[in-house]
């Protein structure tokens, strides 16, 4: 195999593959990058058995081929090199040969066959959405996965396409986080699937802001993210996602309009007294103001106001701030709102979008 490229070329297809791979895993090939050159183009894909991403940039190809090299140590050497054309070729015995401008490495690489193979492209349903929608759908919502290694299902990203839209969710089990978008699909596509984590991760670093479309392939036990140039695959989590609706309240007595960000700086302010989640924070809403305490018996207390509407009677809840905040800063509207019954049930904040917050309170001692 012998092809030359460009050095930023090179760089953003290393880039876009090399997040997945551990550096550390017990078979040696998943810490390579498999370089594929034919025609015109380099593929590089890498994967952890359980994640595969593929990336094709433009190339000339002196001789076609394919080969594995230790893509941490690929992506650094290429990082360092001065911008300009990087020739690569390997011999029979894997070692590759790599010049870019007055440098010259040699490396070490394995065979390709040794590397796992792509899954099949079989029978799917196919999705399609902007890829900004699909990256804010994530930061609405993937907060409130769980991080427990023993709950596989909800340490997911629920995604289900019912009713002409998607729906998107997740839930520790303490608070879920919720958000809709209308997409079109065929009535046979309808379906629910759970994301693992990890692979939500590298979505959200690989999606983008701008107006390209992802395209999404389910098949029965994995998926697979069209990003133009590359390409994303995932095992699905192979179980049932919990009935998140019955976690929702039907309906709450009391409606409380705050500004997002005053509330947000609030929380912040006052959460400098919550050392560990055995300390809280106590929200008081009473007339048009929400008190927000927080105190540790061998730290200290602290208190700030923010302004609202509301008329309703004097409620206290506790909350875990952090959990308050993460929920604010996933969320671009001025103002929010909150819905309460009392200090003992779960609370809803809303905003103008399709999205719901769904938290459970503290224990009030």
């Amino acid at each position: 195999m012998k092809f030359i490229i460009a050095r930023s070329k090179f760089l953003e297809g290393l880039k876009a593959v090399q997040n997945i791979v551990a550096g550390k895993g017990t078979l040696p090939i998943l810490n390579n990058v498999m370089i594929n050159a034919t025609g015109h183009e380099l593929t590089m894909t890498t994967t952890d058995l359980d994640i595969s991403i593929t990336c094709a940039v433009a190339c000339d190809v002196a001789e076609a081929g394919a080969s594995t090299l230790p893509v941490k140590l690929l992506a650094n050497l290429v990082s360092k090199a001065g911008e300009g054309e990087i020739e690569v070729e390997t011999d029979a015995r894997e070692q590759a040969t790599i010049v870019a401008g007055t440098a010259k490495y040699k490396l070490a690489g394995l065979p390709e066959h040794e590397f796992p193979r792509l899954p099949k492209d079989d029978e799917a349903a196919v999705y399609s959405l902007p890829q900004q929608t699909l990256r804010e759908m994530f930061r609405k919502t993937s907060y409130a996965a769980s991080q427990d290694d023993t709950r596989r299902t909800l340490k997911g990203v629920l995604m289900s396409f019912k009713d002409s839209k998607l729906t998107m969710v997740a839930t520790d089990g303490r608070r879920l986080a919720l958000v809709e978008n209308e997409i079109e699909f065929p009535k046979d596509a309808e379906r629910d699937i759970v994301l693992p984590f990890k692979a939500v991760q590298e979505l959200q670093r690989s999606l983008t802001t701008g107006d390209a479309n992802v395209e999404i392939m389910v098949q029965k036990s994995q998926i697979c993210f069209k990003l133009g140039s590359v390409m994303i695959y995932s095992k699905l989590v192979d179980e049932v996602y919990p009935n998140y609706t019955q976690v929702i309240p039907r309906e709450c007595a009391e409606t409380i309009t705050v500004d997002r960000q005053g509330l947000l700086d609030a929380l912040d302010r006052a959460s400098v007294m919550t050392m560990d989640e055995a300390h809280s924070t106590k929200l008081i809403f009473e007339g048009n103001r929400l008190i927000v305490t927080s105190a540790a018996s061998d730290i200290g207390e602290a208190k700030d106001e923010v302004n609202i509407k509301y008329a309703g009677e004097k409620l206290e809840i506790l909350f875990n701030p952090n959990y308050v905040m993460d929920c604010l800063k996933a969320i671009d509207d001025d103002e929010v709102i909150i819905n309460l019954n009392d200090g003992h049930s779960p609370a809803v904040i809303k905003c103008s979008i399709p999205f719901l917050y769904v938290l459970m309170p503290l224990r009030i001692n």
